[in-house]
C-alpha cells in the first residue's frame, strides 16, 4: 500500500496537468518485435546495464495482428468507434530520481489512448488505425459484454505477511511486508502475461530476499525489520501460512529486486527518501507500477520497454467512469489480462467496516466485468488477505464483485490514485 504522504514534495494527486487531447495516432507504427522468454533471476547480484537509446524508445513499433480470414469489415464500425482513453493528464509528480520513469512518446499515446496497443496471440501488438479495438483481431467476434477471467491460482496470490516465519523456517517481523499490495496486485496481472507470452516467471520465482538498504546507497536503518541474515526465502508456491499461497517469491522479486535500465536501486518498491532510509518502505508508487508492468511484459526488451503496454490514468479524468470501462473491457474482455487498481480501501466491500473502514490506497487487479448487469459490475483479487485485512468478513482466496461506479468512486476518493491498463 502507498499510504503515506511525502513531506515537502508534491503528492500525486497535485495541480493536474493536461499535455493534450487525446487523438487518433497521426503515425502507423510498422517492424516486428520478438519478445524474450525467461524470468528473473532474484538470487543473481545486479549488474550495470545499457542506458536505453532515446531514439530506439521513441520508434520502437510492433506489426499489426493478422486478421481473421473470415472476418468481412464493417463500413458502420469501421475506423475509432471509442472515445480516446485519457492516457494524456499527468498530475505533478515527485519525481523518484533513483527510478526515472521512461519517456512515453505522445504518438504511442495516443495509439494506447485509441484502444489499439493489444496482445495477440501472445506477441505484443498495434492494431491498424482502422481496426475496431472492441473486436478480437483473430476471431473477428467483438469483444463480450461480460466475462472473467479464470481465477484458479491467482486467487491464491496472498501477500507475504508482515510476521512469521518463512519457508525454511526463518522467524521474520517486517513492517514494509504490509505495503506490496502493488506488488501483490501486479503478481496478479503478471501471472496472466506468463500464461499467454511465456514470460515472466510469476510461478517459478525462488530465493532469499532481502530489504534493498544496500542497493539504495542507504543505511539498514536503526529499528528496521528483524529476519535472517539473508533475508527471507519464498518460492512459487508455500504453506506456511496454513494455506497454499502463490507467487511469494515473484512478489518479493517486484518489491525488492527488479531493475529495469536506467534504475540505480532495485525494487519497484520506494525504500528511501532524500539519501534516508524509509522503514517501513513507501510501498510502490503508480510511475514504479506502469514501468515495472512494462519492463516485466516486455521481456527484457530495452528497446520497447517503455511502451510495451501499460499506461495510467489519474483520478482528474474528467471521464473515469467511461474510461475504466472501456479499459477493463478491452483488457480483460479482448486480451484476457487484468487491470490493475489502485483505490481507497473505504470504498472497497471487502474492506467495509462502517466508520471504521480506514482511508488506505490500496491495490487490486480486476479480472472480470459485467457491463449487462443492473448496477454494471467489475470482480477483482485480493492480495491482501486475512493477516492484513479482517474487516467485513474478509476471508484468504476471495474474489470480490464491485459495481462499477463504486470502484470509480474508490479510485476518486481521497486515497485513490488511478489505475494501469
Amino acid at each position: 500500500m502507498w499510504n503515506r504522504v511525502i513531506a515537502g514534495r508534491k503528492t500525486i494527486q497535485s495541480r493536474p496537468l493536461v499535455v493534450g487531447a487525446a487523438v487518433v495516432a497521426i503515425v502507423a507504427l510498422v517492424g516486428v518485435v520478438m519478445l524474450a522468454g525467461g524470468g528473473p533471476n532474484p538470487a543473481a547480484t545486479p549488474t550495470s546495464r545499457i542506458a536505453l537509446d532515446s531514439t530506439a524508445r521513441a520508434t520502437a513499433s510492433l506489426v499489426p495482428a493478422t486478421l481473421a480470414p473470415t472476418q468481412t469489415p464493417d463500413p458502420t464500425r469501421a475506423g475509432p468507434t471509442i472515445p480516446p482513453v485519457n492516457v494524456l493528464l499527468r498530475p505533478d509528480q515527485w519525481p523518484d530520481p533513483r527510478r526515472p520513469f521512461p519517456t512515453q512518446p505522445l504518438d504511442w499515446l495516443n495509439v494506447k489512448a485509441a484502444g489499439r496497443v493489444a496482445l495477440v496471440n501472445g506477441k505484443l501488438t498495434v492494431l491498424p488505425d482502422i481496426a475496431d479495438p472492441l473486436v478480437n483481431p483473430i476471431t473477428g467476434v467483438h469483444v463480450p459484454d461480460k466475462t472473467v477471467l479464470d481465477t484458479s491460482w491467482t486467487r491464491w496470490i496472498i501477500e507475504v505477511p508482515g510476521s512469521g516465519i518463512d519457508e525454511k523456517g526463518g522467524y521474520f517481523s517486517n513492517l514494509s511486508y504490509w505495503e506490496f499490495c502493488g506488488n501483490g496486485a501486479m503478481t496478479v496481472v503478471l501471472w496472466y502475461w506468463q500464461q499467454l507470452t511465456g514470460h515472466p516467471n510469476v510461478t517459478g520465482t525462488e530465493g532469499y530476499f532481502l530489504d534493498p538498504y544496500a542497493a539504495e546507497g542507504v543505511p539498514w536503518p536503526a529499528r528496521g525489520p528483524q529476519i535472517p541474515p539473508n533475508g527471507t526465502y519464498w518460492s512459487g508456491s508455500d504453506t506456511v501460512s496454513g494455506f497454499e499461497a502463490h507467487g511469494r517469491g515473484f512478489e518479493m522479486y517486484l518489491a525488492m529486486a527488479a531493475q529495469p535500465p536506467t534504475w540505480q536501486s532495485t525494487g519497484y518498491a520506494l525504500w528511501a527518501l532524500d539519501g534516508k532510509p524509509l522503514y517501513p518502505s513507501f510501498g510502490t508508487p503508480p510511475d514504479n507500477i506502469v514501468a515495472g508492468l512494462n519492463w516485466e511484459v516486455s521481456g527484457y526488451d530495452q528497446s520497447i520497454w517503455p511502451t510495451a503496454y501499460y499506461s495510467f490514468v489519474f483520478p482528474a479524468d474528467p471521464t473515469l467512469a467511461r474510461d475504466l470501462t472501456q479499459a477493463v473491457t478491452i483488457d480483460v474482455g479482448r486480451d484476457s489480462v487484468p487491470v490493475l487498481v489502485m483505490a481507497d480501501s473505504f470504498d472497497l466491500p471487502n474492506w467495509q467496516d462502517g466508520a471504521a473502514t480506514p482511508h488506505i490506497p490500496h491495490s487490486i487487479a480486476i479480472v472480470g466485468y459485467d457491463n449487462t448487469a443492473n448496477p454494471p459490475t467489475f470482480t477483482y483479487t485480493e492480495t491482501c488477505g486475512r493477516a492484513c485485512n479482517r474487516r467485513g468478513g474478509n476471508q484468504n482466496g476471495d474474489i470480490h464483485t464491485i459495481p462499477q461506479a463504486q470502484l470509480v468512486k474508490a479510485i476518486q476518493d481521497q486515497k485513490g490514485l488511478g489505475f494501469a491498463w
